[in-house]
């Protein structure tokens, strides 16, 4: 122990490398523990938040339940009961109309979810809180009067009082939204009780009062704690986080494989260059147990301090990522399990990194260590054993790999990735030197520093090789991250187009055959950002026998369908809103009766989102609207935004114009589109983040292989400036040398990382049962060449330096 620590404190220097290895694979782990669990705090905050403030929550059923039902208040450990309304009202404003949700405001100031950001809190039945979303959509200000009108058509005005900032997350979709108290909601036909909060007494256990509760009350209501309750919800609104969890721990176990390699890259280089120092403390007396075990000492305190560092910058690195990604920092969350578990692995990682060189250190005798020359038949073991292992890996790993996809099973695909990785970088050691040869051509370009070049790496191709290998696994690990960002953004841009084809509807849902008002459509086309059509349409029954019921039925044109995100119906099929769907009890190709003024005719249900968000209009082809109604009016206007992410500001420059006449409702995805992909570009963006790190790591890892070798290179060098070369050509030489290990280096990793990249995307969709679109980024695969060869020459710059400052007669003395 005090001959390790002695050597740490002599020769800080050496290890500076090994700690940046150390520090940034540990960070990398350590900011994906940390942004994931602060990505599901923040959901929890903006889907769940209302729950996750409650002790219980009670969601009553079928009965009608009440807040002052004794079942619940007598309940052992009930200190209070309040329940929180809902309701939908028609909202209109001198500039705007549609129907919005109305929430009841909590009467305890503690389980307020949101944060008054403008005015003041509402008091009594004629004053409502709204979110700036809603407000801009609307045209509204603090101070602003706006009538509400319950189902029972009964008209009540009311003042905004105030803004609230409701934590809405990116992923959760937007829509209008109002809050007042409970004498507003009481007054507002239609409400309901959505559930009731219970709090607990002071030393109940909400779970305890929760089961009590859930036996007492049976199938009248669902009982659960605020914290499942939020956890559910959360889980439901992304369709679970486990698999986003995975995605990014997948990227902390590569970044682990990356530093892992990096580290006994740079060991192993340590190890050599110190092979003289440790065969002089074997010939005076030291065992070479002695030895080892001082190494593996050595080793272990540098990684406790770089894991130590390596969790720090995590944390840092973790709060920034959430600022890229637009959370708010309140929701930051260090898990203190994840924070020792990256931890151990940093320091366990370090030490089983330096255990292989210190073992193959101590093999060779004294004597030969003191010559620096490796033996041919050490060369040959170890390259046997490379080849059986590294085959065996890749063979295993590949057959993961593609188990992961068939399955499909994200865990075993990114193990099985693991496993390949780690076998191609073990035949990349082998296999690397006859690319080098294939390549070095090239460098001879250069004259005599290219030519010294080319042969400085193929004179010690073990070396070569593992300087290329550690920019292998830097470039491989950002450009599948690259691939795999870019082929999620493609996928996920077709689901949602899919999912959201019609941006801005605006129907005439009277039901009396009305037309649009003459000239809106112009006045729509002239917003700017927005393109507009008008769509012909009759009134329609849909079903048949005792259960149909009336709807809007508009057919496409060309122009229209101009404006679609995707493809509209064909000829022959109906698009139907989910919830007719869903009440007919129908299925994709299912035949359709749809029947207007006697006349039927049946269609079959398309495989089509275009009628969700249209309320009570379905869509056809206007040859199929013909055959309904050869004297179809114009019942609707079709728009679409050239810039999606201007949804608020163009809704709220239309709801001016459609204000005059009730008979128009505006509908259509675009405000819900937005939030969304919104929320896919905040997820590229931490993506993005991702590969700043592993960029970091890529110049690390070239610079500490490479620089040590330069250092080890020494004598080398000093004997060809010796023999004439000039101190500019020796830097060219080396310089060179970087250029041609890091092109090598890059080219193979970015084959590698397009293909993990590919596979793992594919891997991901597969498990979501989502389409997979692979996209390559071809211009950044290129920058990231250019920068990794830039890097490699970068790194070269003040080992050449030395080398080339140094005199002949000094450096040839060096021991």
């Amino acid at each position: 122990m005090r001959a390790a620590w002695a050597n740490l404190r002599a020769y800080p220097g050496r290890f500076v490398a090994v700690l940046l290895a150390i520090a940034i694979g540990v960070g990398f782990a350590a900011a994906t523990l940390v942004f994931t669990s602060s990505f599901r705090t923040d959901l929890v905050r903006s889907v769940g938040a209302a729950q996750a403030l409650m002790d219980v929550e009670v969601q009553p059923g079928g009965a009608d339940l009440r807040p002052d039902d004794p079942r619940v208040t007598t309940a052992s450990g009930v200190a209070a009961v309040e329940p929180r309304y809902t309701t939908y009202v028609e909202m209109q404003t001198p500039g705007a109309r549609g129907w919005t949700m109305v929430a009841s405001i909590p009467a305890d100031p503690a389980q307020r979810w949101f944060d008054l950001t403008t005015g003041a809190w509402p008091i009594g039945p004629d004053a409502v809180l709204t979110d700036p979303a809603t407000a801009t959509r609307n045209g509204l200000t603090v101070g602003d009067t706006l009538t509400f009108t319950d189902p029972d058509g009964v008209a009540r005005q009311v003042t905004l009082t105030g803004l609230v900032d409701v934590h809405q997350s990116k992923l959760t979709g937007g829509s209008d939204q109002f809050f007042g108290d409970a004498q507003l909601l009481s007054a507002l036909a239609g409400g309901y009780i959505d559930q009731l909060s219970v709090t607990v007494a002071d030393g109940a256990s909400p779970e305890a009062v929760a089961a009590d509760l859930s036996a007492a009350l049976g199938d009248d209501a669902a009982v659960r704690t605020g914290a499942a309750a939020a956890e559910e919800r959360t889980s439901t609104v992304i369709g679970g986080t486990e698999t986003l969890t995975a995605v990014l721990l997948a990227f902390a176990a590569i970044a682990g494989l990356v530093a892992a390699f990096v580290i006994a890259n740079t060991f192993t280089i340590l190890v050599t260059q110190r092979q003289r120092q440790l065969a002089l403390l074997r010939c005076v007396g030291a065992s070479g147990q002695q030895v080892r075990r001082s190494l593996i000492i050595e080793a272990a305190l540098v990684g406790v301090i770089g894991s130590l560092l390596g969790v720090a910058v995590g944390i840092g690195i973790g709060a920034v990522g959430l600022g890229v990604a637009d959370i708010a920092l309140g929701s930051l969350t260090v898990p203190p399990v994840g924070m020792a578990v990256a931890f151990v692995i940093g320091t366990v990682v370090t030490v089983l990194a330096a255990l292989v060189p210190a073992s193959r250190a101590m093999r060779v005798t004294p004597l030969a260590a003191l010559s620096v020359v490796p033996t041919a038949a050490e060369d040959r073991r170890s390259g046997r054993l490379r080849l059986v292992l590294g085959g065996g890996l890749t063979v295993v790993g590949g057959a993961a790999l593609a188990a992961g996809v068939v399955l499909p099973s994200l865990l075993v695909a990114v193990a099985g990735g693991m496993l390949s990785a780690a076998g191609l970088l073990l035949l990349l050691r082998s296999v690397l030197p006859w690319v080098l040869r294939l390549v070095g051509g090239s460098a001879r370009l250069g004259g005599v520093p290219g030519r010294l070049a080319t042969a400085n790496a193929l004179r010690h191709p073990g070396r070569s090789a593992a300087t290329s290998t550690a920019l292998v696994i830097a470039v491989g690990l950002i450009v599948t991250l690259q691939v795999a960002g870019a082929s999620a953004r493609a996928s996920l841009s077709d689901a949602l187009t899919e999912r959201y084809p019609l941006d801005l509807s605006v129907i005439d849902a009277s039901g009396e055959g009305g037309t649009l008002p003459g000239g809106l459509v112009d006045q729509v086309d002239r917003i700017d950002g927005v393109r507009a059509v008008s769509v012909a349409g009759t009134t329609a029954e849909i079903g048949s026998g005792a259960q149909t019921f009336p709807v809007t039925v508009l057919g496409t044109t060309a122009d229209s369908d101009a404006l679609l995100r995707s493809p509209a119906p064909p000829a022959g099929e109906i698009a139907l809103p989910s919830w007719i769907v869903g009440s007919l009890e129908l299925e994709n190709g299912d035949p359709v009766t749809v029947t207007v003024n006697g006349t039927a005719v049946i269609l079959r249900l398309a495989d089509s989102s275009l009628a969700n968000n249209m309320d009570a209009a379905a869509v056809v082809t206007s040859a199929d609207l013909a055959l309904l109604d050869p004297a179809a009016t114009p019942r609707a206007l079709w728009g679409s935004l050239d810039d999606i992410d201007e949804a608020d500001t163009v809704i709220a420059q239309l709801k001016p114009l459609l204000v005059s006449d009730d008979a128009l409702t505006l509908t259509g995805a675009a405000v819900e589109h937005a939030s969304l992909a919104e929320g896919l570009d905040t997820m590229l963006l931490v993506v993005v983040a991702l590969l700043a790190v592993a960029a970091v790591i890529a110049v690390v890892g070239i610079g500490n292989t490479l620089g040590l070798s330069v250092v080890e290179r020494t004598r080398e060098s000093a004997l060809l400036r010796a023999l004439g070369l000039r101190r500019g050509q020796l830097r060219l030489t080396i310089a060179i040398e970087a250029a041609l290990l890091a092109a090598v280096g890059a080219v193979v990793g970015i084959a590698f990382g397009i293909g993990y990249g590919a596979v793992g995307a594919a891997a991901t969709f597969a498990e979501i049962g989502e389409e997979l679109v692979v996209a390559v980024p071809y211009g950044q695969v290129a920058l990231v060449l250019v920068l990794a060869m830039a890097a490699g020459v970068i790194a070269s710059v003040l080992p050449a330096r030395r080398a080339a400052q140094a005199t002949p007669t000094a450096a040839l003395a060096e021991v």
